[in-house]
């Protein structure tokens, strides 16, 4: 591992850490008028899940001379434009030493647990298998969510290949602190944490420090770090209230903290922050849900609802699927019923046996939920069309690998994987969604770039 280190490099690694912005990031531009639904057209044959990472061919890693490091955060729920809302000295000093997107477009659906696994894998939540917080797999005859520690551990849900094991592949050593997917059986990385919401975020990061202050040849060159927060605050109180502003606030200083840590490393000149947010957020009123139970007779369906959508499975009873169909079209209001192979195109969600036959998807402002499901009690909500603009989260990232450029347009969060991957100078998973050239302007130095 070279010691040497250009003067250009340090100067801008001591301009990300330690520079204090002095003006706020430019305004957002304009909310972009939805993307029109295409036509119904026939899907093929849904293919089977990817094969798990370990299957993978190995790829000869990049001929490198410095060790290139990528700390990824995630600021769960963090909307494209709550940086704005409230002082975030932090945030700036990324944004002013790198670059800042108009807003990260999140996979549908705008979940937490689908998205935060796209940014890992570069895939589509059909194409890696997390279509959902929750949702049936026929195969398994099982169903996966979020709070069952039994599935979010087993690594048959999981398909495509996450970051780190791309990187571990390739010779690095990986750590994660709270990402989905890095707790699962057979893709753990070297240094992993199981989920512990108590867990204090001055330890989180604490702990990400120490493991890049660890000897080299045991030192992480990728972390994944997360941040639940403002998810917690906005769908509890709303998006309006103070104390968003105050989880806004507290994770600015989380941040900077991460920072001034990783200042006083020795790898300080070689490492690449990497800011995101898997979904934005938007108010629901509690009043607004819709029953299914009240347009049709679902005693004989499997439901699966998940707040903005409900997914629908009839165990092959076309009979049943027809009449279910039949009796919620033009019948159920503020959501939109879809047969699966008729899903929008923009969302790349038919190609999966893990999403119901029927697919009823809330319109934004609105949810939809069965009868037995739990009351709805919050005031804030995600997961709707990802182009609904408040479904738009964050990312933001400055380094000696990256080149410092402003404000950059809203772009699909399945480029961020080959991003990461470039930065460590790798090969990223092979037969992802993603594409390097999205994001290849913005690297300081030339990448193999995939059509």
């Amino acid at each position: 591992m070279s010691t040497q280190r250009s003067l250009p490099a340090r100067v801008f690694s001591v301009a990300l850490l330690l520079a204090v912005a002095c003006t706020s990031p430019p305004a957002d531009p304009p909310r972009p008028a939805p993307e029109p639904v295409p036509a119904p057209q026939p899907t093929p044959p849904a293919p089977p899940l990817p094969a798990p990472a370990d299957t993978a061919a190995p790829v000869a890693p990049f001929p490198t001379t410095d060790e290139t490091f990528v700390v990824m955060v995630s600021f769960d729920g963090m909307r494209y434009d709550f940086l704005d809302r409230v002082p975030t000295p932090a945030f700036d000093r990324v944004a002013a030493a790198g670059i800042r997107a108009a807003g990260l477009i999140p996979a549908y659906p705008s979940k937490t647990f689908p998205n935060h696994y796209t940014l890992a894998t570069g895939l589509y939540p059909a194409n890696h298998g997390i279509v959902d917080n929750e949702f049936y797999d026929p195969q398994f005859d099982a169903v996966y969510a979020l709070h069952d520690r039994e599935t979010v551990e087993d690594g048959r849900w999981y398909g495509g290949e996450p970051i780190w094991k791309t990187a571990e592949r390739q010779g690095l050593v990986a750590a994660s602190f709270f990402w989905v997917g890095s707790e699962a059986v057979g893709l753990r990385p070297t240094y992993w944490k199981r989920y512990d919401e108590d867990v204090p975020n001055a330890a989180r990061v604490d702990t990400v420090l120490a493991w890049l202050g660890l000897p080299p040849e045991r030192r992480p060159r990728l972390v994944m770090l997360y941040f639940s927060d403002v998810d917690d605050a906005a769908h509890r109180y709303g998006v309006d209230a103070p104390q968003l502003d105050t989880a806004i606030a507290a994770m600015d200083v989380v941040l900077g903290r991460l920072q001034d840590g990783l200042a006083a490393l020795e790898v300080a000149d070689r490492v690449n922050l990497i800011l995101v947010s898997d979904h934005g957020m938007a108010p629901v009123p509690r009043d607004q849900v819709v029953y299914l139970e009240d347009y049709a007779d679902l005693s004989g369906v499997r439901v699966i609802d998940n707040s903005t959508q409900a997914l629908l499975y009839f165990d092959g009873d076309e009979m049943e699927l027809w009449a279910v169909h039949d009796a919620l079209v033009g019948r159920i209001p503020h959501a939109e019923v879809h047969l699966k192979e008729e899903l929008p195109r923009r969302w790349h969600y038919s190609r999966s046996r893990r999403v119901g036959e029927i697919v009823i998807a809330a319109e934004p402002g609105w949810m939809v939920a069965s009868r037995e499901s739990r009351p709805w009690r919050g005031v804030g909500m995600h997961g709707w069309d990802p182009y609904f603009r408040a479904m738009h989260g964050i990312f933001l990232a400055a380094g000696p690998g990256i080149q410092p450029g402003g404000e950059l347009a809203s772009f699909e969060n399945i480029h961020v994987h080959p991003f990461a991957a470039a930065l460590l100078e790798i090969e990223p998973a092979p037969g992802i969604d993603g594409r390097l050239d999205v994001l290849a302007p913005h690297l300081r130095t030339p990448a193999s770039v995939r059509p």
